[in-house]
Order: structure tokens, then sequence, then C-alpha cells
């Protein structure tokens, strides 16, 4: 998997958001992850504007520790939920490809609260740069 958009990165786990490329303000993005054993990619298609509200959620969700945050594909049933528990604990889960390909991969691991802001990070340059 490619480190250098690695949101969440452990000897278990890994998420890693890179962007393909912005049509009519449409974002396509890669979203990988691994998890244990089992790993997996789906390309996402989501707007500008969902991507500002998922920025805008990621950086209260940061600040109050509490909240929840969706990235979904709209192209598919694919998607990532992003939530901080009553522990101030990350849990990331979701489905990696559609259910109507051949392969999709059903995740959830607990991440650390570093992973907001990163993931943040990353949504704003893919929204101000392309």
């Amino acid at each position: 998997m490619d480190h250098d958009n690695s949101v969440i990165c452990t000897s278990n786990q890994e998420l890693t958001v890179n962007h393909l490329y912005t049509i009519e303000d449409y974002l396509t993005l890669n979203i990988q992850v691994r998890s244990g054993d089992f790993a997996g990619s789906s390309n996402f298609c989501i707007s500008k504007e969902n991507a500002i509200l998922i920025s805008r959620s990621l950086s209260d969700m940061h600040k109050k520790l509490m909240g929840s945050c969706a990235i979904e594909d709209y192209d598919s049933d694919a998607h990532l939920q992003i939530e901080v528990n009553s522990f101030g604990r990350v849990l990331v889960y979701g489905q990696i490809g559609g259910s109507h390909e051949d392969h999709y991969m059903k995740f959830k691991f607990i991440s650390d609260q570093a992973a907001l802001e990163l993931l943040r990070r990353l949504f704003l340059s893919y929204i101000k740069y392309y």
C-alpha cells in the first residue's frame, strides 16, 4: 500500500486514501484498507461539497472527541464510517468494494484520535488542489 497518504498504519491495520482525479466537482479517491490478514481497495466517487462536509465533521469530532462521519461512494454501496465512542476511541468500519462485485471486504478496527486530523488534512488538500 502507498504509505504517503496513510491515515492509519500499524502492523495489523492500515487505511490509505489517494486522490485519483477530479471531474466536474466530483473527486475519485482510491481507499485501501488492511485489517489483519485481509486487504482490499475500492475507488470512491464523492462530490467536492460532500468532501467539505466530511472535513468539517472530522474537525468537529477531533475537537469534541465525539460524533461520527460517513464517507460513501456515489457509485456503489462501499462506505467508510468513523466514530468516536464515549471513551474517546476512534472506531473505523465499513465495506471496501460494492456488494455487487465478486469480491468485497467488510472491516472494523479501533484507531487513535490522530487519524481524525490526518484524514481531515487529506480531504482538505484534495479539495484545495484538485
